[in-house]
């Protein structure tokens, strides 16, 4: 029994090892040549993703920036002259802020936007 046994196990230790020296090792050989590949292909689906979060996210941006001008009690006025539709947040708020120097307590100014 024990004599039949050992030679269980040395049948299936030169298995396994017959299995190691001529396919696990080619399998190995065989991937390794495709690491530069797999690199590549995760770069690019990377890039891919940013660039669809990107395009989602100008997507929702508003077209459109107004300046809306308020006087002392809290009413909507318009005043000749100023420039009042722009297509950055960041120049709507700097002549916002321009507008309340010049005009300084007579008219409120704050920014809105337009997303048509």
């Amino acid at each position: 029994m024990v004599t039949m046994l050992l030679e269980l196990v040395i049948v299936i230790v030169i298995a396994y090892k017959w299995l190691h020296d001529h396919l696990v090792v080619y399998l190995v050989n065989f991937a390794k040549g495709f690491e530069l590949a797999i690199i590549i292909i995760i770069v690019i689906s990377f890039l891919l993703f940013n660039l669809f979060l990107t395009i989602r996210y100008l997507r929702k941006l508003p077209k459109y920036y107004v300046i809306e001008i308020l006087d002392t009690y809290g009413n909507k006025t318009a005043v000749e002259g100023l420039r009042l539709i722009f297509a950055t947040y960041d120049a709507a708020e700097s002549y916002a802020r321009f507008y309340q120097d010049i005009y300084k307590d007579q008219y409120k100014f704050r920014v809105s936007c337009i997303k048509e």
